[in-house]
């Protein structure tokens, strides 16, 4: 099904869902380590275990992030850049050189969603420190498809004097959307009402809650949604309707997004809204990292 190289699928082993295989850990390892020579060792950062450049701990060494290692060593870059105008072209140059394990096929598709300076010491211990930004954080947008964000795919790129030093996240390339709506919006949201939805998972309460009519009024959006197979560890990209199921009566909880398969009508997953917001407003590295 799939083609000599893991991350490119040819247009004629395209099936629905397209699933990308973990690798087993000396294939990762060989892969990370191509992946690394192809950059002359310049990033810390390491592909996850779909040998993607989207974060993972399972080349970490004993569990400790290498970028950590790095910022607490000598081999950051101090020197002062005063002049980000340059870096998004830049980065993107990266991702493209590296589009087996970004996924990024065309640069003209990456949207700059962010640009933060990171600041550091420079001549740091002497008499004569002071502190500069040193690095700039980079992040893109969400890859899209037809319209429709594919969940979970924002890229960070760290640039120093030096160049790129750090990749973290990841498109898809080349995966199958299907060529039908089996499955409308409308008749999604009426075959939601009745749902009946175990609290415990969610607010620990030993309850469960029947879906109402109100709860669903919203117009739901197409997602292409990531998603690991629980059984194969496989990861495969469903095409879905994200439809909103709002507690609206309730204080403490907000509600749901239920997520459809739009081709096969089943239930692919259900996220609390405060778990969405918890990862949205989380990330890999801080915002602004003083090293």
């Amino acid at each position: 099904m799939f083609s000599c190289d893991l991350l490119t699928i040819s247009d004629e082993a395209l099936e629905y869902p397209t699933k990308y295989p973990q690798l087993e850990i000396g294939e990762l390892e060989s892969l990370n380590a191509e992946y690394q020579s192809v950059n002359n060792g310049r990033l810390c950062s390491t592909l996850n275990e779909y040998g993607f450049t989207g974060f993972s701990e399972i080349l970490f060494e004993n569990g400790e992030n290498p970028c950590e290692r790095t910022n607490r060593g000598d081999d950051v870059v101090r020197v002062e850049m005063d002049n980000p105008d340059t870096l998004a072209s830049a980065a993107k140059k990266i991702l493209l050189k590296n589009s087996k394990y970004t996924g990024v096929q065309d640069t003209n598709k990456l949207v700059l969603n962010e640009l933060l300076p990171q600041p550091g010491c420079i001549n740091c211990g002497r008499p004569d420190e002071y502190s500069a930004n040193i690095e700039w954080k980079l992040t893109f947008k969400n890859q899209v498809i037809d319209s429709a964000e594919v969940l979970g795919t924002e890229i960070t790129v760290f640039v120093d004097a030096e160049g790129v030093n750090r990749i973290w996240g990841n498109w898809y390339p080349d995966f199958k959307i299907p060529d039908f709506v089996n499955f409308g919006y409308l008749d999604v949201m009426q075959g939601m009402v009745g749902w009946k939805i175990h609290m415990s998972d969610y607010t620990g309460e030993d309850s469960t809650y029947t879906v109402q009519e109100e709860d669903i009024t919203e117009i739901p959006e197409k997602v292409h949604l990531p998603i690991v197979d629980e059984n194969s560890n496989d990861l495969e990209i469903r095409t879905c309707w994200a439809v909103p199921i709002l507690k609206s009566k309730d204080e403490n909880f907000s509600g749901w997004i239920a997520y459809i398969d739009i081709e096969e009508g089943f239930l692919v997953d259900l996220v609390s809204m405060q778990e969405i917001a918890l990862k949205e407003n989380s990330q890999i590295d801080h915002k602004i990292v003083t090293f």
